[in-house]
């Protein structure tokens, strides 16, 4: 993926805070360090903050949020599944289970997403393993308007650029408990019928054309790979309690 210039500075920043202790730099100091201008030091908090790195409270300085590296996978943060087990410290494996390039049928009842009926797709269903133990199941449907050749084990947005030209810029998530059907229970090793996690991406660029829907399946997650969301608590001060 393509880094912006305010990018980079986070990048910076991050390198710092994962070495801070009670708190960060000064905004004067951070600038310093970074080679940035406080407003790119100052922009780049803005972000980190609703990320869930740093909090930051007027008249104080940056306190960077100590418990986050334990937190697991974030799912909302886009992440690769392979760096993921390796940064927890398992040994990752990708197998490709199926590929090649379908007609959407109507009325099919394991459909996922809302392409029009009749659209060619190039569908891949990747395997990941953690330690040798299958993990994670994706199914993969990337829209096709161009003949192109595709290498199916390349990550899904790099497929959708090529498949479709749309460079995606935002993914919708839904997040389900389901029951296991058979197919998938047979590629990750695990009883059909058992209950799964099951999420449901829609990948669109900024003109709102859909570069790809996905679907995955996660078997019980070892630790450090617990799908993990970050969210900022605020409080509304001067409200009373009824």
């Amino acid at each position: 993926m393509r880094k912006t210039d305010q990018d980079g500075v986070i990048d910076r920043i991050l390198a710092l805070w994962s070495d801070a202790g009670q708190t960060l730099p000064s905004e004067p100091r951070l600038a310093e360090l970074t080679g940035a201008s406080r407003a790119s030091v100052r922009e780049a908090l803005v972000r980190l903050e609703e990320r869930g790195y740093v909090h930051r409270t007027q008249g104080t300085r940056t306190s960077p949020n100590r418990r986050l590296p334990q937190a697991g996978r974030r799912i909302d943060e886009q992440f690769d599944h392979s760096l993921s087990i390796r940064s927890a410290g398992y040994e990752p494996r990708l197998e490709l289970a199926a590929s090649g390039v379908r007609v959407l049928e109507a009325g099919n009842p394991s459909r996922f997403d809302d392409l029009p009926d009749g659209t060619r797709v190039f569908r891949t269903v990747k395997v990941w393993s953690v330690d040798g133990a299958p993990y994670a199941l994706a199914e993969d449907l990337i829209p096709l308007d161009r003949d192109v050749e595709l290498d199916p084990q390349r990550p899904v947005f790099e497929l959708a650029e090529e498949a479709n030209g749309i460079r995606v810029a935002w993914e919708t998530m839904w997040v389900d408990a389901v029951a296991l059907d058979a197919e998938r229970a047979a590629l990750l090793a695990a009883a059909p019928g058992a209950p799964v996690v099951e999420m449901t991406y829609c990948g669109y660029g900024t003109g709102d054309g859909v570069g790809y829907w996905s679907r995955e399946v996660q078997v019980s997650a070892p630790p450090g790979l617990r799908n993990a969301l970050i969210r900022r608590v605020r409080h509304d001060r001067g409200v009373s309690e009824a």
